[in-house]
């Protein structure tokens, strides 16, 4: 999950569900907003970035995968659509919006490197001679903090306690002088280059969520019919099992011809499923002693048919 300024919040904590976020990029685009849109989830991240109405950037990622463009939108939209999720929305300057580009886009010129193996005074350097547009973030296990360029000029500083945008890089140097603390400097083009690409009018949003929520349909119907195979299967199983259970107590009381009599009454009844009916269950039990009492009137006929009620209401629950 990346680390990003969350100054001057326009929406937080919003429950993605309950929204058309379709709708509200497009509102975003038309009122000429400059910030981003996050969207989280565990294990999932997804930032969305405008500058001045333009979406500059659309980013997703999940376990490591990456996506950006068209299929980060895509795949923002399957996560809200099956799985909820929250919903940030933060305003901020082009300036910034072009750094929030940086962290979740820009080129690596320093990644994890350990502060105390750079010249940190040299790297500061080379940032100004080279006009550098983007952020130089220090971090450890537990801290963050960072500061914004633009043309080789830091135009803000923020760290993990902070609640604005910051002018004094005082944080980031205590973050950078603990001990373990690590570097990444990532670089990205001028906020002018940038804004040349608006994905609000190259990509048909609705359309990508109408898709959204059609394979979520699907996946439902899809589910639906497989618990609806295995249920059955479940059930011929058990169906199955009973039987055999009823022919085993039949034999041991009337030898070979108690299994001719179950299955005999079974089929004649239509089949083992009206073990499930009750009332069929009972004409069934019946048919079943009076065949019994004829082929060995000696036999404990009504021990045998509580055995086989037993072996019915444990399985069945009839």
């Amino acid at each position: 999950m990346h680390f990003l300024p969350k100054a001057n919040p326009l929406y937080e904590h919003i429950p993605a569900q309950k929204i058309n976020v379709p709708d509200i990029l497009t509102k975003l685009g038309k009122g000429g907003f400059t910030g981003y849109l996050n969207h989280s989830l565990p294990s999932f991240e997804s930032c969305c970035i405008f500058a001045k109405g333009k979406l500059i950037c659309v980013f997703s990622t999940e376990d490591g995968r990456d996506k950006t463009g068209f299929e980060a939108i895509s795949m923002l939209f399957d996560k809200i659509v099956n799985s909820g999720g929250e919903i940030n929305v933060y305003r901020m300057t082009a300036e910034l919006a072009m750094c929030v580009h940086a962290l979740v886009l820009g080129v690596p010129l320093f990644d994890g490197d350990e502060v105390r193996q750079v010249d940190i005074k040299a790297m500061l350097t080379r940032l100004k001679i080279q006009q550098f547009n983007g952020v130089v973030h220090f971090y450890t296990a537990e801290r963050n903090a960072m500061i914004f360029y633009r043309n080789g000029q830091p135009v803000g500083f923020y760290h993990d306690g902070a609640k604005a945008i910051e002018s004094s890089p005082e944080e980031s140097r205590k973050v950078a002088a603990l001990p373990g603390a690590r570097l990444k400097v990532l670089s990205t083009k001028p906020i002018e280059e940038l804004m040349q690409y608006d994905l609000l009018q190259m990509v048909n949003i609705g359309k990508l969520w109408e898709a959204a929520v059609a394979r979520r349909s699907q996946s439902r119907e899809t589910g639906d019919k497989v618990a609806e195979t295995v249920k059955t299967e479940n059930d011929n199983k058990r169906l199955a099992d009973l039987v055999e259970d009823l022919v085993d107590v039949a034999v041991a009381y009337l030898s070979r011809q108690g299994r001719e009599v179950i299955e005999k009454r079974l089929a004649e009844a239509g089949g083992s499923k009206i073990l499930y009916d009750r009332a069929k269950t009972d004409t069934f039990l019946e048919q079943v002693e009076r065949d019994a009492k004829s082929i060995d009137d000696q036999a404990r006929i009504d021990e045998m048919i509580d055995l086989m009620k037993s072996e019915i209401a444990g399985r069945l629950a009839v």
